[in-house]
């Protein structure tokens, strides 16, 4: 048995106690989740204006919208005549049902039974990585607004193959700070991917010929906060002035940054945009790790909750010129998530399925480094999620990020392998040359626009590499 079975063992049925939970200093008693019919964007707009927290991500004409509302301004909002009904009385019930749960210790529950804060995700990611030398180390990808280590846990066998010509792949988790599930969902896709090394030829030739690094908390700060004073926090710890905290980190992207159809200008807004793009440094060490990368291949990040796989792009309704291959590969990891519970997920681009993000990751990493990428936004219908959600979560969506992976090593792995088998040998000089005699596009290995006896030097030069 590898080590990483073990530890996936231990995880499945050790006693693994969690640090004492205080709960969070901010209260929500009285606090209530009301489902408001929505018809036009002044109707959403009278909402917002009464302090109201938007939770579910549709705005459709008709389509009923959750928000949160403070006690004191539920006549405001009988005064603005539009439907609605609460479907959750006391949000404040919630929390302290959770922050019960995990102040008994978590003695007899598995690691993915139940939530995990930052000190506990961070040790088991250094756990992860001491179960499987070769395969799994620890990357400090920099430090946070306050100082905390980004950190990811970077997947690969650099012993096989030639690891600079290595596709790599990112998975990142936790942009805002409430949405606890996500993290979840990220280790797990890491636990499994170590543990199936060994079982599962695909994933073995993954890792063979794929750099992975799973980020599960990208904002740190944020996420800890949540854990210690306000468990519905969703942006960073940016202190703006007058009192106002946060940048939502996943609108201070730079590329559509600063558009207010799907991001604000506002300090006090939840989706406040920062003072310029990637001006906030928990992006930055996101950005500035995909940019060393010579062979970046693709990036997923994860959300909650809806129910949701979106792509490029978010600033504007207009679609992509690769709009049929997102939404072709988008579509194929729906069903994967289906596959597994029968959950239905949408699919489709963002701006049109969900609602404009302005300065989103989804539409730098298409705008920047150019490629195919995707958002999930996950189960649930609140950002509290029943501990029991947790493993169906995690079950759902390996599958779909595999796939992903899959089809971007395929895409943007080594050219050297030319048909895509996960092995670089003499079949693919033979596919090269059948197609560079018939001069398939395919075979235009320098990029000229032509192909010719360049690409024949250009694609043996490659081979030879094993890039």
């Amino acid at each position: 048995m590898r080590v990483s079975a073990i530890v996936l063992s231990l995880a499945a049925g050790a006693v693994l106690a969690q640090p004492l939970a205080t709960g969070p200093a901010v209260r929500y008693d009285g606090y209530k989740v009301v489902r408001v019919t929505i018809d036009t964007e002044e109707q959403l707009q009278s909402v917002l204006a009464l302090g109201a927290d938007q939770w579910t991500h549709e705005v459709r004409p008709g389509v009923p919208t959750d928000f949160m509302v403070a006690p004191d301004k539920l006549d405001a909002l009988d005064a603005t005549g539009l439907p609605y009904e609460i479907v959750n009385e006391d949000v404040q019930r919630a929390v302290d049902a959770e922050n019960l749960r995990l102040r008994d210790g978590g003695v007899g529950r598995a690691w993915f039974d139940d939530f995990k804060n930052l000190t506990q995700i961070n040790d088991y990611l250094d756990t992860l990585a001491a179960a499987n030398p070769g395969l799994a180390t620890v990357v400090d990808l920099g430090d946070s607004l306050q100082g905390r280590s980004i950190r990811g846990l970077r997947i690969a066998n650099d012993a096989v193959g030639n690891s600079s010509c290595e596709p790599s792949i990112l998975f990142n988790a936790c942009q805002h700070a409430r949405e606890w599930i996500s993290p979840m969902v990220a280790m797990y896709a890491a636990e499994h991917l170590l543990a199936e090394y060994s079982t599962n030829p695909d994933i073995q030739s993954l890792i063979d010929h794929a750099e992975i690094l799973i980020v599960p908390i990208s904002n740190p700060d944020g996420y800890d906060y949540t854990w210690t004073n306000n468990r519905y926090w969703r942006k960073n710890r940016r202190a703006n002035g007058g009192g106002s905290f946060g940048v939502d980190i996943n609108r201070n992207w730079g590329y559509g940054w600063g558009n207010n159809n799907g991001s604000s200008g506002d300090p006090n807004s939840d989706v406040y945009r920062g003072t310029a793009p990637f001006s906030e440094p928990e992006i930055q060490r996101l950005r500035d790790w995909t940019l060393s990368r010579p062979n970046f291949a693709g990036d997923v990040d994860l959300h909650s909750y809806g129910q949701y796989v979106l792509w490029a792009w978010g600033y504007t309704s207009q679609p992509t010129s690769e709009a049929a291959t997102f939404s072709s590969v988008g579509n194929q990891m729906k069903q994967a998530i289906k596959a597994v519970h029968n959950r239905t997920y949408t699919a489709g681009q963002c701006y049109t399925t969900l609602y404009p993000v302005s300065g989103g990751s989804i539409d730098w990493f298409w705008g920047d480094p150019g490629v195919i990428n995707y958002t999930i936004e996950l189960r649930g219908n609140d950002f509290v999620l029943p501990a029991s959600e947790i493993i169906p979560n995690c079950e759902e969506v390996f599958p779909a990020l595999v796939y992903y992976a899959e089809w971007s090593l395929d895409h943007y792995g080594p050219v050297s392998d030319f048909n895509h088998d996960g092995a670089v040998n003499t079949l693919d000089v033979l596919a090269f040359l059948n197609a560079w005699t018939i001069k398939d596009s395919s075979a235009d290995i320098n990029g000229d626009g032509t192909v010719n006896t360049l690409d024949v030097t250009a694609f043996l030069n490659a081979w030879t590499s094993g890039c």
